[in-house]
């Protein structure tokens, strides 16, 4: 939530819920009285990422504070301001059918297809360190419940993917075995706790410092190095933010989507911001998002972000009917030459090679989810959205009619979302939101609570359907139960339901959204958006500069499409040089954020490629005790940082809500200082 509302950006911190409760359960094996295994942490992991991204499947990053950013142009009654009682009703509504959508396109993605699902298969081998157990599984039937005279082996072949990996800086598989001994030894074991621990303290004791010395959280290092003679950072918004959580965010997005970013950033506010405001387009202040130069350079970024995703979503439904081509080509091949062995009275040997080229790696059938449980779950959870709506919303003119083609909507585009991340480790959810928006705009013309609803409904069933997905991903590679991750994703969405909806509350009720600390920027996306669609005009000069960037991100993004999907279809890996050109979303974001919060994470960027090229070079040398570690331990690192600010802005949001006044606003300056906000 915290993040979120400053910058529109949550993980699903998969990885790092896994490796936090490893390290909570370590600390209480002695008081365990069942192990905890990958299994258990592959459950946990599951609730985890379930309960952390509902504020941005159920829209509190976006949609809840662009109902409450209307005016009587919008809405004739005004601004939307849900009750407590209205919001966990509108969460009820969307926080189970996605998670029903993902479990039948689990056999399709996962076992027929094998999408290499990065993140997922990332944290899969997160956990397999973590418990010094191998991706390939086989398991005795003991483990299902099976008599030992009767046990039988599963054997997941799955292949080793082809993006970076947890173990990227060995050679081969004698030097990774080392590198999860090396982690696992319990001097190494402290260390990386140790780190952890020590991350966490330094990212926390900023965070509530930045509150009591407000100056710190906005250093104006373009003032100082243009000698004080030109406020860089109180008129063009460009100060620095040394927030680690921020650096730790910029380690686990990686050196390209960074760069990307600060691509964007330097593009928009360091070109065009400037632009808009000395040719006088815009009447109001940079900072402003609604007459400044902030609102006019956030429709650069809507139409760099509607293009990518148009065209992302295109080549995931090109991919989709080739590879279900190909799996119809193979299954009819299969059937042909078992015909043609049972004609010819082969063997049994044949038939058993045969069924062994074809096996299905999928889990036992009483680990799978039931069908009539899924349908049944789908059905019901619909009809609980299409109630729920009409509770919360039926005096805002939103049509029954128009929520079920939503929740349709929804579904038809989950596919495509969960597809598009398989491939790529990028869930287009944004993107599903606004195609969303163009639909509804003729749907319901006019409509602007509709038109924001029914993106919200849309967004949440890919966010959902994802996030379960790429945890089915890693509960495959480790032979996890299908079933549990599903009951998991179904507690995590229904406790955040509440945990989310008092968490926005407090921070509602503490500062004003958007304002100073918060500018939720994905709410302003939201909204001008649904404005667009439905009629307003755009500000003056902006068409040109649109539809140029839209082109050119448009046309990158079919280069790495296609390129892309080939490989898939290939089966090999990636063109080395596709990291290289940036990503439209990346870029977008680095222009609807802060200079800020770009700078910070592109510094993470570079800590995180000079730590892999620092890891290459020393990490066979025994006296490199870091080094020796891998890329785990910056993980770690960050993972720590992020916690850190993430746990203690609690503290910061009770000091603010019971009125705690800063020590001093030395080093705060007009047009940056949060003192006081």
């Amino acid at each position: 939530m915290y993040f979120g509302l400053q910058t529109g950006w949550i993980s699903m911190m998969s990885l790092q819920s896994s490796l936090l409760g490893f390290a909570i359960f370590k600390a209480a094996k002695p008081y365990l009285k069942v192990p905890f295994g990958p299994a258990e942490n592959i459950v946990l992991q599951s609730i985890a990422v379930a309960t952390g991204t509902m504020p941005l499947a159920a829209g509190f990053v976006g949609i809840i504070p662009a109902l409450q950013m209307m005016t009587t142009k919008d809405n004739p009654s005004g601004p939307i301001h849900l009750t407590a009682t209205q919001m966990i009703l509108w969460c009820l509504a969307i926080a189970f059918f996605g998670v029903f959508i993902a479990v039948p396109l689990r056999t399709q993605v996962i076992i027929r297809e094998k999408l290499p699902f990065p993140s997922g298969t990332a944290t899969a081998q997160m956990i397999g360190v973590l418990h010094n157990t191998p991706l390939v599984v086989k398991e005795d039937g003991q483990r299902y419940g099976v008599d030992d005279e009767e046990s039988t082996l599963r054997q997941r072949r799955t292949p080793r993917p082809n993006n970076r990996n947890i173990s990227s800086n060995f050679d081969d598989d004698d030097d990774e075995s080392a590198a999860i001994h090396t982690f696992l030894q319990e001097d190494n074991w402290r260390i990386n706790m140790t780190a952890l621990g020590v991350a966490f303290t330094l990212s926390g004791l900023y965070t509530v410092l930045s509150y009591f010395l407000p100056g710190i959280a906005a250093i104006p290092v373009f003032d100082w190095l243009t000698g004080m003679t030109v406020t860089v950072g109180g008129t063009w918004q460009w100060f620095l933010t040394p927030s680690l959580s921020y650096v730790g965010q910029g380690i686990i997005m990686g050196f390209p989507t960074t760069a990307a970013m600060l691509l964007g950033c330097v593009v928009g506010w360091g070109i065009l911001s400037p632009l808009a405001t000395l040719n006088k387009w815009v009447p109001g202040p940079v900072s402003s998002a609604t007459d400044g130069a902030r609102g006019w350079i956030l429709w650069i970024s809507l139409g760099v972000m509607i293009a990518e995703s148009i065209v992302s979503l295109l080549g995931v439904v090109v991919l989709s009917m080739v590879a279900h081509y190909r799996y119809k080509a193979r299954s009819q091949r299969y059937a042909e030459q078992r015909a043609l062995l049972e004609h010819s009275g082969a063997s049994n040997e044949a038939f058993e090679q045969l069924d062994e080229d074809t096996v299905n790696d999928d889990a036992p059938i009483d680990q799978l989810v039931p069908l009539k449980v899924w349908v049944c779950g789908l059905i019901l959870s619909s009809f609980l959205c299409l109630f729920l709506i009409w509770v919360v919303f039926r005096d805002q003119h939103m049509p029954v009619y128009a929520t079920l083609l939503a929740l349709a909507l929804g579904c038809l585009l989950s596919v495509l979302g969960v597809r598009a991340l398989g491939s790529t480790d990028l869930n287009p959810v944004s993107g599903i939101g606004k195609v969303s928006q163009f639909v509804f705009a003729g749907v319901v013309p006019g409509g602007i609570v509709a038109n924001l609803i029914a993106g919200g409904i849309a967004e949440a069933g890919a966010q959902q359907a994802g996030d379960l997905m790429q945890d089915l991903k890693t509960g495959h590679l480790m032979g996890a139960s299908p079933k549990a991750q599903f009951w998991g994703q179904l507690i995590g969405s229904l406790a955040s339901v509440f945990i989310s909806t008092g968490v926005y509350k407090l921070y509602s009720a503490a500062y004003e959204l958007p304002g100073d600390v918060f500018q939720v920027p994905t709410a302003h996306v939201w909204l001008d958006l649904a404005r667009l669609v439905n009629g307003h005009s755009l500000p003056d000069y902006t068409v040109p500069f649109i539809l140029g960037f839209a082109a050119l991100f448009a046309g990158l993004t079919l280069l790495t499409t296609v390129y892309s999907d080939v490989a898939v279809l290939r089966g090999s890996s990636k063109p080395k040089w596709l990291k290289y050109v940036p990503s439209g979303i990346a870029f977008a974001i680095g222009i609807y954020n802060l200079p800020n919060f770009t700078l910070a994470r592109f510094a993470g960027g570079v800590v995180s490629v000079w730590w892999d090229k620092h890891c290459q070079k020393y990490g066979k040398d025994p006296s490199a005790k870091y080094a020796r570690l891998g890329r785990v331990f910056l993980i770690i690192i960050a993972s720590g940082f992020v916690l850190g600010e993430g746990t203690l802005s609690i503290v910061n949001l009770f000091l603010k809500t019971f009125g705690v006044s800063p020590w001093s606003c030395v080093g705060c300056y007009a047009g940056c200082c949060k003192c006081g906000a």
